[in-house]
Order: structure tokens, then C-alpha cells, then sequence
């Protein structure tokens, strides 16, 4: 057991018993290729990793060797290191990773080109039907090159999955390796219930203006709903926001987001977004109940003598307005109560199921420890039409929406 092996699982067991190999080509974004076997490692995987000879003038193998644990296939030898990892083996490896790309090796590979450690276990791995990732890095203008294009639209169109770098600086910039980590345990962990499934999700908190710069809120911000769309993703779903006021990142991989700040904007955004029919729906975001019936004009002055009254009306129900737009849609519904016990949860629940309003309720009560709105932990009452209930337990939100989109999978 190589040292390095001690931060496999430590971040999740996500990629716990996958096996991938990470071939590296001689682009300087090779520089990146130890964070990403780390991270890859960190979620459970074993790398293993091929060596061009243009990367192994770029990064050194032995510093690919500590990263990895494993000794990394600079040349192919009688022991013909191809078959035995990626080949009609009992056991082949996962997938491969070519990461970073070069223009020149992908051009080969389009092309059935075999000249290298890396292509011939491309080669070997597609012959075998094992799913290739590859992750082009280079200059800009040799990725503007009308045959690159064409050569990476050929690995698409041949069923490889290409990971398209952002374009910054003059350079077609390999992507945040954390972001390849996304894309590895979508490949990997995909389910056929979600795949090609459109999910959205409402996010976040409303705000409603009391004066220009003083608004009624709630302090939600949004770290349930974006677990909710991190792992729809994982799971091969098409995952679309509607973003109330949160500081969280969108996860990687959200296809569209719709900025709202009002329980008004959340509502005409669902009305807009929902217009093309969602398989999924889930109403995840702490919408505000109440807003001013009319707002004051600019700043109202600050004054220790004076009390400000202001009357207050109810928001929109928006996810009453998800249900009308689109009855077709399976909706999970949040309801964010405290002090409540679990026989009243249930009866607020089941008028709620009865009235068609939701296809399933996800319940907690916000005023205990570690699972208010904030915390990183959370324990949610799932609630079905049939009666049936699922506590989670006290866990994190990452592992919440895992048990969230399985009682969707399974329910639906």
C-alpha cells in the first residue's frame, strides 16, 4: 500500500471502487494533472495514470507516481499494460481520462491513429466500450483550427464524451479540475431513471422591497437546493434554476439560471421556464409569505422619534403557480415549520398530498440544531400521497438530496 493511498474517500465514496485512467498529454495544463488525481482520489477512485513523452517533459513522473500511488505507463512493454488495464480482461478499468487533450493526440484519436502509451489505450478502451472522457487544452487559435473542430465533433458524434475548456486569455483554458471531477462522476454514477430527465429546481430566498434600500426576508440561503441540483446532474438530469438571493455557487453543470429576487419574479420565472413541460420539479427555495402593499418611494429617513407602520399582504403562492403551469410535473414541495411535531407535520402534509398540490412534501423543522436554514446539516420528514414517511436523519445536505432524489425514483 502506497502512503498516498491514505486520502482515497476522505471528501466522499462517491467514485469508491472505480478504477480510471488518467492519460496525460504534453499541454502545459499537464501542470493540473496531480490536483485532479487527488480529487478523483478523494472521492474513492484509483488512478491510473499513462504518460505521453511530451507530458513527461512537462511534469515528472515520479511526482505522478506520489500522487497516484501507482507508477505511472510511460512506454508499453511485454506485459502490454493496454490489454491488461483497459482490455478484454475480467476486470478492465472504468474509464479513461485523457486529460488534458492536445490538438495533436486529437487529432489521432478521431482518426484511429496509435502511436502513443495514450492512443493505444484509447484504442484499446474504445474497442473495449469503455467510456472515454477527453478534455482539450491548447492556444486558441489551434482550437479555432476548422480541423481540430472538426476532429473533436467526430469523438462526440462516435459516442466520447467531450469536456469543451473555456475560452480566456488567447487559450482554450482546461477546465477547474473540480469541474472534471462533476463531469467523471456523472459518466460513472449515472442512473437511466434521470437520464435526458428535465429538472427544476426553485433556490434560495425572496426579498420583498420595503423602501429602496430595506427589504422583508428570511435567512434561507440556498445550500439544500443547490445539493438538490449537484446531484441531479451526477445523475444525468437536465438541471435548471430558479435562483432566489443565495451566495452559494450554482453548481457545475446547471444548464440554465433564472435570477429572481421577489416572490412575483420567482413565479413569472416558473411560468416562463415551465412553459416547455419539466419531468421534475422541486420547490426547494424559502418563498416569502408576506410583502408591503405598497413599497415607500427612495430611502424612508431614519428617525428615533417617528415608528414606521407598514401593511402587509400576502405574496404569491408559487408553488401553487408550479402546480397550474404544469400539472404533469412530479413536485416536490419544502415546508420549512418549527416547534412542530411530527403528528402535525403529517396532518399539514397529507392536506397538502389530498389537494394534489405536491406530489411529495419534504418537512423539517428549521428551529432545531444543525438543520436550520444555513447549517450544513439538515433532517428531513419525506411525506408520500400513499402515507408513507421517510425520516433521513441528521446528515448532511449532500447526503439529504441523495435520499431526496431517491424517493423521487422511486415514487414516480
Amino acid at each position: 500500500m502506497h502512503p498516498s493511498d491514505d486520502i482515497i474517500g476522505q471528501s466522499s465514496h462517491l467514485l469508491a471502487g472505480k478504477r480510471i485512467v488518467l492519460a496525460l498529454c504534453g499541454s502545459v495544463a499537464v501542470m493540473k494533472a496531480v490536483e485532479l488525481a487527488r480529487l478523483l482520489m478523494r472521492h474513492g477512485a484509483r488512478v491510473y495514470p499513462v504518460m505521453s513523452r511530451s507530458a513527461q517533459r512537462l511534469v515528472g513522473p515520479e511526482l505522478v507516481h506520489w500522487a497516484t500511488g501507482e507508477r505511472p505507463i510511460t512506454r508499453l512493454t511485454g506485459r502490454i499494460e493496454h490489454v491488461q488495464l483497459a482490455g478484454n480482461v475480467p476486470d478492465p478499468v472504468d474509464l479513461v481520462l485523457v486529460a488534458p487533450a492536445t490538438a495533436n493526440t486529437v487529432g489521432k484519436i478521431a482518426h484511429g491513429i496509435d502511436d502513443t502509451p495514450v492512443t493505444t489505450f484509447v484504442t484499446t478502451a474504445w474497442g473495449q466500450g469503455i467510456p472515454i472522457v477527453v478534455v482539450p487544452a491548447m492556444h486558441q487559435s489551434m482550437y479555432q483550427h476548422p480541423l481540430v473542430i472538426e476532429n473533436l465533433d467526430r469523438l462526440q458524434q462516435r459516442g466520447l464524451r467531450v469536456v469543451l475548456p473555456t475560452l480566456a486569455e488567447g487559450k482554450a483554458k482546461f477546465p477547474d479540475p473540480n469541474d472534471l471531477v462533476e463531469e467523471v462522476i456523472r459518466t460513472l454514477c449515472v442512473r437511466p431513471f434521470w437520464t435526458g430527465k428535465r429538472v427544476v429546481i426553485t433556490v434560495g430566498r425572496t426579498e420583498e422591497p420595503l423602501d429602496a434600500v430595506r427589504v422583508i426576508t428570511n435567512p434561507s440561503t440556498g445550500k439544500m437546493g443547490m445539493a438538490l441540483a449537484r446531484e441531479a446532474f451526477r445523475r444525468g438530469a437536465r438541471v435548471e434554476l430558479i435562483l432566489g438571493e443565495s451566495h452559494e455557487a450554482v453548481p457545475y453543470g446547471v444548464r440554465e439560471v433564472v435570477r429572481c429576487r421577489t416572490a412575483d419574479d420567482m413565479a413569472r420565472a416558473a411560468e416562463r421556464l415551465l412553459s416547455e413541460p419539466a419531468d421534475v420539479v422541486i420547490a426547494a427555495a424559502a418563498v416569502g409569505d408576506w410583502k408591503p402593499r405598497s413599497p415607500a418611494q427612495g430611502k424612508v429617513p431614519t428617525s428615533e422619534k417617528q415608528s414606521w407602520k407598514i401593511d402587509l399582504v400576502p405574496t404569491v403562492k408559487v408553488v401553487d403557480r408550479i402546480r397550474e403551469i404544469s400539472p404533469q410535473s412530479f413536485l416536490v414541495q419544502f415546508r420549512a415549520l418549527v416547534g412542530t411535531d411530527f403528528e402535525a407535520a403529517q396532518r399539514d402534509a397529507m392536506i397538502r398530498l389530498q389537494a394534489k398540490k405536491a406530489d411529495m412534501i419534504a418537512f423539517n423543522d428549521v428551529g432545531q440544531p444543525d438543520q436550520g436554514f444555513g447549517a450544513p446539516t439538515n433532517r428531513i420528514l419525506i411525506f408520500r400521497r400513499d402515507g408513507v414517511v421517510t425520516d433521513t436523519g441528521l446528515m448532511k445536505k449532500s447526503e439529504v438530496a441523495i435520499k431526496i432524489l431517491d424517493e423521487i425514483e422511486r415514487n414516480s
